[in-house]
């Protein structure tokens, strides 16, 4: 049965995951950034676009690009590590609730996790935080296992290896994590054993091993990076002063930070109140293994929220580490023994069936009454085959909800947690598609695979700008993934890089000068191959080159002061291609090729 749930669990998580493009901009940064390491052979410095870019470390980046070389470069590819990444955190879920409380526990954790909703959509989103997540989880795991066996060799690799993983991953700020978790369980434990336990002698030089290479190596191949690194990506992102300031749209206020924690770790929040009963009532009734076991859990649901909270910097998605182990403790309450307080079968019981019942009832009458309660232009705004696609989703939660809180009713915890657990595997095949429909808005690659069959290879490629410089990452993407071999060729026509020995592949030029919020980031170094100036588009648009001017996606179409045809150049006409909110234009010497297409 553990093997049986593990895979389920990773069969859930893993539905679909190359099934639609690249959203822009965030998935265009990471897949881009792992594609050019590939096609350069340059593992020590980030490129995007054709230039160094240097705000994350590598690790990620790393297991994309060895993706690639395995399975090609494509969106399935792209998102594997981010598959491999939530396993781990599974299958440590899993490990950890059966050591702690039983097999059944581990079992249940593993499929609460795998249909999580913050679980399974960054699962689906190239984002860093996911991977951290479970590195995060799997070094409070072998810390546990370290107090609990001291004398174990596995444990005390496993969390130097995570510690190093974890700065590699998202650079040394984090390990203000561990350092609490390591101060709290020295109050639990004596601060000597625990030391003895850790092998700091032995540790400590396995992580420098691990991350020193890399890091001397980044700041040789750019001068300034760790100054950058440090100052501008870490204290001056806390201080939400970071330059450019390209997260705001994704920035909460702190009520909304609370709010999208408790959504992230839908359905299973829905028995909050029960799970803090039910760990505190362990707490009172455990061993003193398990009761560390249980402390630290709660440190590290915690710690992300508290030390997020007090940043106006805080991202909606920055509590996604408090997951997993949040997660462990709902099944603890799920699967608790039916004879103490508080469990599944007593009041907490009944209280999580009427929760259930009641917010599967109200999700009914909502998706009826939804027409009524919008605004009929903000549905408008939505493509019909998005909307066609909310009422099965929010008929399959809802049954599972009303049917979960009915099987409580009846005493019957584990057949609740199955049928909740499958009305949301079906809601997540909904979403898949949902994923793939919406890509027409946030992926480069339907614009560019309907422009690039009628344009010449000579075509020089503009955007416009964005919020963020993978959007322009995304669409070199798909101008040509492989790259192309030019052997007998010294020099490249412009929009060209070279990568690895003769191998080229194609850039995108972003305007340099294209005014709020379309700022480029400003890495240490020359400046970037791609930056061209409104000037300089100018005089390329009345060349007889090809060239192609793609707008801002992001851009808010009810900003009277930032319209369309803002940075438009000169005769540029009426647009050759929309596809969405991306509108495609040409010069003279590309439209002989195409006419205008929506």
């Amino acid at each position: 049965m553990d093997l049986l749930s593990l895979l389920v669990a990773i069969a859930i998580l893993g539905w679909g995951l190359g099934d639609f493009g690249l959203y822009d901009p965030h998935e265009g940064h990471f897949a881009g950034v792992a594609r050019e390491m590939l096609l350069r052979h340059d593992w020590t410095t980030p490129y995007l676009n054709g230039a160094p870019y240097l705000n994350k470390p590598p690790l990620l980046y790393w297991a994309i690009a060895l993706s690639y070389s395995i399975f090609g470069i494509n969106e399935f590819a792209a998102r594997l590590p981010l598959l491999l990444g939530g396993a781990l955190g599974i299958f440590v879920v899993w490990q950890w609730g059966r050591q702690l409380v039983s097999p059944l526990t581990g079992r249940v954790a593993a499929v609460m996790l795998a249909t999580a909703c913050g679980w399974f959509i960054f699962t689906h989103q190239l984002l860093i935080d996911l991977l951290l997540s479970s590195l995060l989880m799997s070094l409070y795991y072998c810390l546990w296992r370290v107090t609990a066996s001291p004398t174990n060799l596995l444990y005390k690799i496993g969390f130097w290896l995570f510690l190093g993983l974890i700065i590699l991953a998202k650079g040394p700020f984090m390990l203000v994590f561990p350092a609490i978790a390591l101060l709290v369980m020295s109050l639990i434990e004596s601060p000597r054993r625990l030391n003895q336990a850790l092998m700091p002698l032995f540790g400590v030089p396995l992580v420098l091993l691990l991350v020193l290479p890399w890091a001397i190596a980044v700041e040789r191949a750019n001068p300034g990076f760790w100054q950058y690194f440090v100052n501008n990506e870490n204290l001056e992102r806390m201080a939400d002063r970071r330059y450019p300031r390209d997260y705001v749209v994704s920035q909460v206020s702190a009520l909304g930070y609370l709010g999208m924690t408790v959504v992230w770790a839908l359905p299973w929040s829905l028995v909050l109140p029960q799970t803090l009963v039910q760990f505190w009532v362990s707490l009172q009734q455990s061993r003193p293994e398990q009761r560390s076991g249980l402390i630290l859990l709660a440190i590290a649901a915690l710690l992300p929220i508290l030390v997020f909270l007090p940043l106006s910097s805080r991202l909606l998605y920055y509590s996604l580490p408090s997951l997993p182990p949040l997660i462990l403790l709902c099944a603890i309450w799920w699967t608790a023994n039916p004879g103490r307080r508080g469990i599944a079968t007593g009041w907490g019981g009944a209280l999580a069936a009427v929760t259930l019942i009641a917010v599967g009832v109200a999700l009914l009458i909502g998706l009826w009454q939804l027409p009524t309660l919008l605004d009929p232009t903000l549905l408008d705004s939505f493509p019909a085959e998005i909307e066609s696609l909310v009422r099965p989703l929010g008929l399959s939660v809802s049954l599972g909800a009303v049917l979960a809180g009915l099987l409580l009713l009846r005493g019957q915890p584990i057949a609740s947690w199955l049928s909740l657990s499958l009305a949301m595997a079906i809601a997540y095949v909904i979403i898949i598609q949902g994923f793939g429909r919406f890509a027409e808005i946030r992926s480069s690659q339907p614009l560019i695979t309907q422009a690039q069959s009628q344009l010449p290879e000579s075509t020089v490629w503009v955007f416009e700008g964005s919020r963020e410089l993978g959007a322009a990452g995304a669409m070199s993407f798909y101008l040509g993934p492989e790259g192309q071999r030019f052997p007998e060729f010294p020099t490249l026509d412009p929009g060209w890089v070279w990568g690895h020995d003769d191998l080229a592949y194609r850039i995108v030029y972003v305007l340099s000068d294209a005014g709020e919020p379309r700022i480029l980031p400003d890495f240490p170094g020359p400046t970037p191959s791609y930056h061209l100036s409104a000037a300089e588009l100018q005089e390329l648009w009345q060349s007889d080159r090809p060239v192609i001017f793609v707008t801002d996606f992001l851009r808010d179409e009810t900003d009277t002061t930032d319209p369309r045809t803002r940075n438009l150049p000169d005769n540029a006409g009426d647009p050759l291609l929309v596809v969405g909110p991306r509108y495609l234009y040409g010069n003279a010497a590309a439209r002989e090729g195409g006419g205008k297409r929506e």
